[in-house]
């Protein structure tokens, strides 16, 4: 079960981290500073369930593939989550460019 838990909670931290580092990148100060609560908490925990781990080869493993994993899906989540944003900010902003062309030739 301990195995379990350190994966995830690599996986969980990592990813977190991941994705505070690009919303800093982006000056996102509200969002970085209300993750890194969140990454704190996450780190405590996983440091604890690793501390009292008896097997360390294999819980450094298992928190090696958590992390891994964590980073890369950190990446694509912040990708596709800002390019979506990015695009319909764009047609919501064409939509109201164009609506007030149309009012101002009318």
């Amino acid at each position: 079960m301990e195995f379990i838990t350190v994966f995830f909670g690599s996986l969980l931290t990592v990813y977190m981290l991941g994705i505070n580092s690009q919303l800093v990148r982006d000056k996102n100060c509200i969002g970085a500073f209300s993750l890194a609560w969140f990454i704190s908490l996450s780190n405590m925990l996983y440091i604890k369930v690793f501390v009292l781990s008896d097997d360390f080869m294999l819980t450094y493993l298992c928190s090696a593939l958590g992390s891994g994993i964590g980073i890369v899906l950190s990446i694509i989540t912040y990708t596709k989550v800002h390019t979506l944003l990015t695009r319909n900010h764009n047609n919501n902003s064409d939509s109201i460019v164009a609506r007030c062309k149309g009012r101002k030739n009318a």
